[in-house]
């Protein structure tokens, strides 16, 4: 697989989605498929809404030799502990004080809550009766102090992310697509992967060499429609990931 791309989102891919995000852990037999991922020759890369710092934390990532992490949707790298950083705009500071309190005045749950992941700022609603419906009441004034103060909004699973305009997923994947590629896999589960596949179809069709893109979750899911292969869970995903690299080493 030397010269191949294999480049993954975290969450709901490589480990089950949880209400908060701190609690969240790889699947079982995650860190040994990465390594024989590597142990091929190929590039490996996470490329995650969260932070660089939050990944690291909860994944033990940092301990497999060669991976690179894109945290907060691509306005962070990180490779054998150096990190380079978009500069976060004069306006998130300031909303950084005022969202919490913004939010509060609209929808009066102790369920939703706003993290800080540094070069953005998620307004979650995972916790409550109805996600959906808080989200919807929350937008047009999330979207609203947004753009005063020079950001933008991704909407996620059950969550609303202020963040840095120009800057996502696909921004990683055409950097990590600049070396010369032989083939690329990418797999995501929400909204924001979408860019990335999007990156990697355009990638293929260009250079017309092989481009694969899976979906993690249910057959109606939010990449489902757009990915070449759909699987269930991130347990699906690892299985296919094993079959890949055992028709490798078969030749396949």
């Amino acid at each position: 697989m030397t010269g191949f791309l294999v480049a993954l989102d975290f969450d709901g891919t490589l480990a089950p989605i949880t209400p908060h995000p701190e609690d969240a852990r790889p699947l079982a037999g995650v860190h040994q498929v990465l390594r024989d991922v590597r142990a091929t020759g190929a590039a490996l890369a996470v490329v995650t809404g969260r932070s660089v710092s939050s990944l690291l934390r909860v994944s033990g990532f940092g301990a497999i030799p060669g991976i690179v992490i894109y945290g907060t949707h691509g306005a962070e790298r990180w490779q054998a502990g150096s990190l380079r950083t978009a500069a976060a705009p004069p306006g998130l500071k300031e909303l950084r004080e005022t969202l919490p309190g913004l939010v509060a005045g609209i929808v009066r749950d102790r369920d939703v809550w706003v993290e800080d992941k540094r070069l953005s700022l998620v307004v979650h609603a995972r916790l409550t009766a109805q996600p959906e419906r808080v989200l919807d009441r929350l937008r047009e004034p999330v979207e609203e102090a947004a753009a005063a103060a020079g950001l933008g909004v991704r909407p996620g699973r059950e969550v609303l992310e202020v963040c840095l305009p120009g800057i996502d997923k696909g921004t990683a994947v055409r950097e990590l697509l600049e070396e010369d590629r032989a083939a690329v896999l990418y797999a995501g589960d929400d909204v924001g992967d979408l860019d990335a596949m999007a990156e990697v179809n355009a990638w293929a069709e260009r250079v017309g060499r092989p481009g694969l893109t899976v979906a993690v979750g249910a057959a109606g899911g939010p990449v489902a429609g757009v990915a070449d292969v759909t699987v269930p869970d991130p347990e699906g995903l690892l299985d296919l990931l094993r079959r890949l690299l055992s028709g490798f080493r078969f030749g396949l």
